[in-house]
């Protein structure tokens, strides 16, 4: 019993480094063959908004960025084969792309209508790209979700004086969402009692992880970002709301219950 499951352990570890070397060819592919068309991860929540509020003058795509990419051929409404079978599904996939790269046509395209009719005409890559570099390139998206979700965990960005808070602003309106800034310190008794019973709940994670950036700073030791000095009241823990444009929204001063936070992240979205 023991030698199968060692068996298993290892089939199994050779499957995910298999998969995860296919990933990275088709990663490098794609940046050498594509990436100077095809632009990096833009939010879904941005997209729509471009796309389906604003008639594409916000972000002004004439192609579609890689997650789009990712997004059309696995997961949309027009999607490419069987989700229940992943196997045939990426067959499906490289069928398509390699008919599709070689012969493009829009009128073939499983793309959102709306969303094509913005598209240029995409020239044929029969020379440019062979069968085989197709082949990584589909691997590379089929598994461009999971992937890009392992390799980036939603995680609290604890803030120093060295770091650059520019990449916070730019990352906001890339997914379209609001800074959350706490603000605390080691001494701070509240602090710790709120992430014990309000920052270890699954519920408030999702919540933040939908649609904040998570900043924590010590006060003590780092100074406050984003121009807070004005606003901040000498409290810990306190709570601010940045949005996009680098404008204060909201701040609160004070602990809060699992519940009271959650209406306060309801509060900021947009």
């Amino acid at each position: 019993m023991f030698h199968l499951t060692k068996v298993l352990l290892l089939v199994l570890l050779f499957t995910c480094s298999t998969l995860f070397a296919d990933f990275e060819e088709g990663k490098r592919v794609f940046e050498k063959k594509c990436s100077s068309c095809h632009g990096g991860y833009i939010s879904a929540k941005i997209l729509k908004e471009n796309f389906f509020e604003k008639n594409n003058e916000m972000l002004h795509l004439n192609v579609p960025t890689v997650n789009m990419l990712a997004y059309a051929l696995k997961d949309s409404p027009l999607h490419l084969g069987d989700k229940e079978d992943p196997e045939m599904q990426k067959f499906e996939i490289v069928e398509f792309m390699k008919d599709y790269l070689y012969n493009p046509n829009l009128e073939n395209s499983i793309c959102d209508p709306i969303i094509s009719k913005h598209y240029k005409k995409k020239e044929s890559m029969k020379g440019e790209v062979s069968e085989d570099e197709i082949e990584s390139i589909a691997d590379y998206l089929f598994e461009y979700k999971k992937m890009r979700l392992k390799k980036h965990p939603k995680k609290y960005k604890v803030l120093s004086d060295s770091d650059d808070t520019s990449q916070f602003i730019k990352q906001a309106k890339e997914e379209g969402k609001v800074i959350l800034v706490e603000v605390t310190s080691e001494s701070c008794h509240f602090c710790k009692k709120m992430k014990k019973e309000v920052f270890s709940k699954d519920d408030v994670l999702k919540a933040i992880d939908k649609d904040f950036i998570f900043i924590v700073v010590d006060v003590d030791k780092t100074k406050l970002p984003f121009d807070l000095q004005k606003s901040y009241q000498k409290i810990t823990p306190s709570f601010f709301t940045i949005s996009s444009d680098e404008v204060l929204m909201n701040s609160y001063p004070g602990a809060w219950t699992k519940e009271d936070f959650l209406e306060i992240l309801k509060e900021n979205i947009k």
